[in-house]
């Protein structure tokens, strides 16, 4: 089986490139918009995943597609129409299997299933999401996976952000600010859904939230993950801090980013909690995985095996080395 990755140079797509190289029954092809990702490929394209006929010559030539695009809110639509638009061109559309995200519930609270209307209305991503969702829904031959926080070695967002913020004591315990629901999978557990998802028939036109079951709060979460980082125990942060870091230091950084001509998306010496994050700490929404699990087959990677190979992917490099050597 070929397989089509696009967005193979982002931190899920480089998972599933490899995955998909070692996995014996499958051939990769990583697509990449302007430079060649650093993925073990067996073949790697220059594509413009939002234009439908370059998208149609690659699709031509593979069995199934993995949508792991990563843009703004209007360029996943756009990418999202020119896939549909490419597809329906093709005598016998592969199968696709396309990465959306738990943000398409938006604000909802309380247990959430894929019967759960989706209205992603708390962010601009989230809207975005829902929107690619809707264009996709009229692709027969698709299944839809809407992870919760990814998190894992090279996760930006949910892991090395989060470490960064604990190891300089801007994160901790927050007391009812970090109660909400953590809602968390390990990447390689997705990456096992996405490979499950290029297979079977029977799949065809379904949607599976891909979370972990857990209890966990955001407070449970930063103190296994100080634990694992060896900086426990954690201190109190107080509300006023927490406020201030969202409305006052996030903008900062998001204007000097933009200024600069730079994404917003958090670096070493960068990281900030947006207000949407802080929001996300208090919001009691569980994700239910349960037809996930019947129908893919899943198992999960136990947190605390999660976060030692989490760590220990942090400690490689010599920066992070030190900043654990000398926390703030």
């Amino acid at each position: 089986m070929r397989v089509l990755v696009i967005g193979a140079s982002g931190f899920v797509g480089r998972r599933v490139v490899d995955a998909l190289a070692h996995c014996g029954w499958a051939r990769p092809i990583a697509a990449y918009h302007r430079r060649r990702p650093a993925v073990a490929a067996t073949d790697a394209i220059s594509l413009d995943a939002s234009d439908p006929d370059d998208l149609g010559d690659a699709l031509g030539r593979v069995d199934a597609v993995v949508n792991a695009f990563a843009g703004s809110p209007a360029a996943t639509v756009r990418e999202a129409q020119a896939l549909v638009l490419s597809m329906r061109r093709l005598q016998s559309p592969p199968r696709l299997v396309h990465l959306s995200s738990m943000a398409v519930y938006g604000a909802a609270r309380g247990v959430v299933d894929e019967r759960t209307p989706l209205v992603g209305t708390a962010s601009g991503y989230g809207a975005g999401k829902v929107a690619a969702e809707a264009i996709l829904s009229h692709y027969a031959n698709a299944v839809i996976l809407r992870p919760s926080c990814v998190y894992g070695p090279a996760s930006i967002q949910w892991s090395e952000r989060m470490m960064r913020l604990l190891i300089q004591r801007r994160l901790g315990d927050l007391g009812m600010a970090g109660t909400g629901n953590c809602n968390l999978v390990y990447v390689d557990d997705l990456v096992d859904a996405i490979l499950r998802g290029l297979r079977g028939a029977e799949l065809a036109g379904a949607q599976f939230n891909i979370s972990m079951p857990s209890a966990l709060s955001w407070n449970d979460y930063f103190a296994a993950t100080a634990a694992a980082l060896g900086i426990a125990p954690l201190r109190r942060v107080p509300g006023y801090r927490l406020l201030a870091e969202s409305f006052l230091l996030a903008p900062f950084v998001e204007v000097i980013a933009r200024l600069s001509n730079r994404t917003s998306s958090p670096r070493p010496g960068i990281v900030t909690i947006p207000p949407s994050l802080r929001r996300l700490f208090k919001q009691a929404i569980q994700i239910d995985s349960r037809r996930a699990e019947r129908a893919l087959g899943l198992h999960w990677t136990p947190l605390e095996l999660g976060l030692q190979k989490t760590v220990e992917a942090f400690r490689c490099t010599s920066q992070n080395a030190e900043s654990l050597r000398s926390p703030t």
